[in-house]
């Protein structure tokens, strides 16, 4: 679609809160939809108070929060020595509280990038996001966000919310920008390795929360937001597996693992990888305006900050 006058950066920052200028040239979001910025807004007016007349009184603010919601589908790192060496959604990885692992030159060994969840404090990382909306700059400075993506063969998807304390936009006129180059994934296959039965379900599609929190803070008067804790889920809808016997075992297993493979038009992969999965619900929902019902899986650990893993391989 032709969006309006708008453009999303995000870049990773050094120390929380200190402005990381991103530039359009290496931290451009192309957003899939239109998305508008959000200002939350917290007023004490007084209302309740015994005074002489009816109503509330002169408002003050007390605090004031920023968040943008940004959809967009996932790309590859490149080709040879000209691939990144980290994918356009770095930055939301690392603010939703997940460490990088990089390796390859793209010369010899293809370039990767490889991210798993950690709950050092020291990891924990903020972001600045520059939204430019009709001739306005707001800054979301020490930003972090939940994420989660929508896999499909036709196309993965991520999502994630910044949110950080406001700040006054500045005019300032939109920067010119081009569409990434990069070449989008498609699911090949998603493997799901169930323990008791010996089968593997096939997957065709699922969704995945890394069930990042994030807590708002106010306390002291220092307005921040910062990761909190995470409980990943899956959620499987059964139309996505078109064997009812193995959807079954799916259903009555206690435990699985995935693997869940994406190619795109270059060659490249990004690999889900989820070692032990264990069934929560099967909750009611519609699709296609007919009945279903969703399976969910809670991401356990094994060893650690182990509850997945998340990787790209780009291409000599």
């Amino acid at each position: 679609m032709l969006t309006r006058r708008k453009v999303f950066l995000y870049k990773t920052e050094s120390a929380k809160g200190t402005d990381a200028v991103p530039a359009v040239s290496a931290d451009l979001i192309l957003p899939n939809g239109d998305p508008n910025i959000a200002i939350p807004t917290d007023q004490d007016s007084g209302e309740g108070d015994v005074k002489g007349t009816f109503g509330p009184g002169d408002s003050v603010t007390l605090k004031q929060g920023m968040s943008i919601e940004i959809g967009t589908r996932v790309r590859g790192l490149g080709q040879g020595a000209a691939a990144l060496l980290t994918p356009a959604i770095h930055a939301a990885l690392l603010a939703s509280g997940h460490t990088v692992t990089t390796a390859g030159d793209g010369t010899t060994v293809a370039r990767s990038a490889e991210y798993k969840p950690s709950s050092v404090e020291a990891n924990l990382k903020s972001a600045t996001g520059y939204f430019y909306e009709d001739g306005l700059l707001y800054k979301l400075l020490g930003a972090v966000n939940g994420l989660s993506f929508e896999a499909a063969m036709n196309a993965l998807m991520c999502k994630f919310t910044p949110q950080s304390k406001y700040t006054v936009p500045t005019v300032v006129a939109l920067p010119a920008w081009a569409a990434p180059t990069q070449n989008f994934f498609r699911m090949t296959s998603a493997l799901m390795a169930i323990t008791e039965a010996g089968v593997t379900a096939n997957i065709g599609a699922f969704n995945f929360d890394t069930g990042t929190k994030v807590e708002e803070a106010y306390e002291t008067g220092q307005h921040y937001f910062e990761v909190a804790d995470r409980n990943p889920i899956l959620t499987i809808d059964p139309r996505a597996e078109v064997n009812a016997n193995v959807w079954n075992a799916l259903s009555n297993c206690t435990s699985a693992a995935l693997i869940a493979t994406f190619t795109n038009g270059i060659g490249e992969t990004l690999v889900f990888t989820a070692n032990k999965c264990v069934p929560m619900e099967i909750t009611p929902g519609a699709r296609a305006g007919r009945i279903t019902r969703q399976k969910k899986f809670s991401l356990k650990e094994t060893a650690g900050d182990d509850q997945y893993g998340i990787k790209w391989t780009s291409v000599l």
